[in-house]
């Protein structure tokens, strides 16, 4: 499945690289771009449309339906957001080695899922307030290959859409494969913090 990208150029010379912008829930590929140049004037980004319409502009790489239970989601279809997260950074890849993915909430649970896929053909993934739905073992990466790859996590402690506890679960996974994981969390809900920015910025400039 080939997706809809939304390409922004870099604001100042100086550097070669993609960053590759993957949106949360209900948001489109225009949602993050901002946060590229706040981050380096320098970067190229590449955003992604997730794949499923759910009216209007807004996308979702997966659906969510509420029940007594709370939220629920087909785990084949988690599956085909995931694929078709990994085959639109392949092709990215192809131009502009080993890319830098940043995902917010939804979007941040499928930059992680490429990188436990495919973590070789990536420099390093920022999670916000993301959400990490689990891999069959079958999925991941040999376990040497994700040992020390660089992630950039943050979440909100007052968080209503994805609880912190939520956010942790992702912590405690990455660590368990050894990632070289730098998590910081922040008074804040579902949103990007100026803070969180500053924090990713000094984060990306050691991995640039």
């Amino acid at each position: 499945m080939a997706l809809r990208t939304l390409e922004l150029k870099p604001a100042q010379a100086g550097l070669s690289r993609t960053l590759v912008l993957l949106h949360g829930y209900g948001a489109d590929e225009h949602d993050l771009l901002p946060i590229a140049h706040e981050l380096d004037p320098r970067l190229r980004a590449v955003s992604l449309q997730a794949p499923i319409s759910l009216g209007g502009r807004a996308r979702a790489w997966f659906n969510l339906a509420m029940g007594p239970r709370g939220l629920s989601y087909d785990a084949e279809e988690v599956r085909k957001g995931v694929s078709a997260a990994v085959e639109a950074v392949e092709a990215i890849a192809k131009e502009s080695p080993r890319p830098i993915l940043l995902g917010f909430s939804q979007g941040a649970g499928m930059a992680l899922s490429v990188a436990l896929r495919r973590p070789e053909m990536l420099t390093a993934v920022i999670s916000l307030s993301g959400v990490l739905r689990a891999l069959d073992a079958a999925d991941l990466a040999p376990a040497q290959s994700l040992r020390g790859f660089p992630v950039f996590a943050a979440h909100g402690t007052e968080d209503p859409v994805v609880p912190i506890e939520l956010g942790r679960g992702i912590r405690e996974e990455l660590l368990r494969h050894q990632m070289a994981l730098e998590w910081h969390e922040y008074p804040m809900g579902h949103m990007v913090l100026p803070q969180e920015l500053d924090d990713a910025r000094a984060w990306i400039s050691r991995h640039l």
